[in-house]
């Protein structure tokens, strides 16, 4: 097995978290997602905003973004966190949000998803935001397993995303998550 190093990713990372972003929807949401949703994603597009994301200056609203390379220095996943977007669930106590996890096939199922929840969570209680959600597809089956094997409970909010259906899953107590490292 070969190691994964993670780190936070810098603007000149963009590029390659689009890339991952990209063949990680493409790998995790086919049948789960219109197939012209995934048809229409673009490296280019994606990069454009992850560059935006990247460079936004430090401030309590700015979003951490991790990337985890693997031995061969090629992007193999991302994960991002930072305040909650969404109102409801603020409101709710869910101060923090992991707004992105995305993992490459070939990288899963070696600790990657674990130790990136665990930096963000890290990355969250910093802020003084101890509790936090993410929004999964209702029918990602894998993902939902995996974040209520790391405690995450699915919660009372439900959406849409693109006319699928989508939940919410939230973490009462962040610690936890950084024990699971």
């Amino acid at each position: 097995m070969t190691a994964i190093e993670i780190r936070p990713a810098t603007d000149a990372d963009a590029e390659a978290i689009a890339a991952v972003h990209v063949a990680a929807w493409r790998e995790t949401y086919e049948g789960l997602a219109p197939a012209e949703v995934l048809a229409a994603l673009s490296v280019e597009e994606r990069a454009a905003r992850w560059r935006a994301v990247l460079s936004e200056p430090d401030a309590p609203t700015r979003s951490a973004v991790f990337l985890a390379l693997a031995e061969d220095g090629s992007a193999a996943g991302f994960a991002s966190c930072g305040p909650q977007r969404r109102e409801a669930l603020s409101a709710a106590g869910y101060k923090g949000e992991f707004s992105a996890v995305y993992i490459l096939k070939s990288a899963q199922r070696r600790g990657v998803g674990r130790r990136l929840m665990a930096l963000m969570a890290e990355n969250l209680l910093a802020r003084s935001l101890d509790r936090a959600s993410l929004w999964v597809l209702r029918n990602n089956f894998p993902s939902r397993r995996f974040y209520e094997a790391l405690g995450g409970r699915k919660i009372a909010y439900e959406g849409l995303w693109h006319g699928v259906p989508e939940v919410a899953y939230a973490w009462r107590d962040l610690t936890r998550l950084v024990s699971h490292q």
